[in-house]
């Protein structure tokens, strides 16, 4: 009986002795900023596919890419979600919001437009410059090609960090939503396509 009494003791008092290292740090999780979707128009549908990214973004820690190629993982900073359907969601929302016209990230079963988003650079530019390159395709529900357009964007950080990362990468989104919603008037007709 002693022995169970001495165990439960151990037991009790073992935990309290457990000294964590300094290196053990707070997970962090990101998300790019933007609008509640709302849209106004509900006849025309935007289907935004998932964001074909980079080998090297495809993971759940924060990846920052330099101009010399040098891959920089924020073990600590992850993503709330695959970085993929990150950018899609943002893309989704900022175009809904500044053009009203209704958008999804799954694929509605009525007629839609079909926007395909392949991310080819999300990088640190030297010095602090947060850059964003993005091929966009807009096509009809049948597989037709209405426009497509390869962009950058550029963004200062005010620091090198993990936060003005996100933060700048999330105002890179909101102008390229910005140059795609030029694509599609607010009255559900595609512009005319013009190649850049």
């Amino acid at each position: 009986m002693t022995r169970i009494y001495i165990l439960l003791g151990a037991l009790l008092i073992l935990p309290g002795c457990i000294v964590f290292d300094k290196k053990s740090e707070a997970v962090a999780f990101y998300q790019f900023s933007s609008p509640s979707a709302t849209a106004a128009n509900a006849g025309l549908v935007v289907f935004v596919t998932r964001a074909s990214i980079p080998p090297a973004l495809r993971r759940p820690n924060l990846v920052m890419l330099d101009d010399a190629g040098w891959v920089r993982i924020e073990d600590s900073h992850r993503w709330v979600a695959p970085l993929d359907r990150l950018i899609s969601e943002a893309i989704a929302n900022h175009l809904a919001s500044i053009t009203g016209i209704s958008t999804t990230l799954l694929a509605p079963p009525a007629d839609h437009f079909v926007l395909l988003v392949t991310v080819e650079r999300m990088a640190v530019k030297a010095p602090k410059d947060a850059t964003l390159s993005i091929h966009f395709r807009l096509e009809n529900s049948a597989g037709e090609v209405i426009r497509e357009k390869t962009s950058a964007w550029s963004t200062v950080m005010d620091s090198p960090n993990s936060a003005e990362f996100v933060r700048a990468q999330s105002k890179n989104l909101a102008n390229a939503a910005h140059d795609i919603s030029t694509w599609v008037s607010p009255s559900g007709t595609p512009i005319s396509p013009k190649q850049p």
